[in-house]
């Protein structure tokens, strides 16, 4: 099936992502050429890459989202709530620690194997960061130029919990949002394994072999 950009922005907007900002079809259209998002999907996939670099991309994803859902988890299971109730606020720092290691390790591995998708998921990763940049720096959390955030912990430490809870709890839309995308991340990663696992038809086309894949999330 073809991606649309109503799709992906209906995908976005129920996750609160920002729709007007970064466009899928600025990648397919930055040559001027009135290409489809199928035509470059196509072009991206026929330089092979190699299947390690897409399950590493895999790998970083899904513990990403892990680090997101330990944080954003509600109940008396949430390290916020075990933390008011013990007044142990490691779980709490360790969680926040995990979450940008995992997030360096899913941009990091985006970008070792850039394509169409790739690119595009990095760069709205990027977008949730700087939307919540200065609040995220009031706690020590800062990025540098290759968008990778180094976390000062004596800061974090020196936050009172309930700040810490509103930028990285259940109500986070950082959080939220950086899962949203790890998810995406994810399934794109797991369709280019399986295709590459797969094998061309008569015309060289993978679709072949992912026209029931996880494309189907955008819907």
């Amino acid at each position: 099936m073809r991606i649309t950009t109503q799709m992906l922005n209906e995908s976005a907007r129920k996750a609160g992502l920002p729709i007007n900002h970064t466009s899928l079809l600025n990648y397919i259209k930055s040559d001027g050429k009135q290409n489809t998002l199928l035509d470059a999907l196509n072009k991206s996939n026929e330089t092979s890459v190699k299947k390690g670099s897409y399950e590493k991309i895999d790998k970083e994803a899904d513990k990403l989202i892990q680090a997101a859902n330990n944080l954003i988890q509600s109940g008396e299971n949430s390290v916020f709530e075990q933390a008011k109730t013990s007044n142990d606020y490691q779980k709490v720092y360790d969680g926040i620690e995990k979450l940008f290691e995992r997030y360096n390790g899913t941009l990091k591995a985006l970008k070792s194997t850039p394509n169409t998708m790739n690119n595009f998921y990095r760069e709205m990763m990027l977008e949730a960061s700087a939307e919540t940049k200065e609040s995220l720096s009031g706690v020590g959390i800062t990025f540098v130029k290759d968008g990778t955030a180094r976390v000062d912990m004596e800061k974090i430490k020196a936050t009172d919990l309930e700040t810490l809870e509103g930028l990285f709890g259940t109500e986070s839309d950082f959080v939220n949002k950086i899962r949203f995308l790890a998810e995406k991340v994810s399934n794109n990663a797991e369709v280019n394994i399986r295709s590459l696992n797969s094998a061309y038809n008569a015309s060289g086309s993978i679709y072949a072999a992912i026209g029931n894949s996880k494309f189907d999330f955008w819907g």
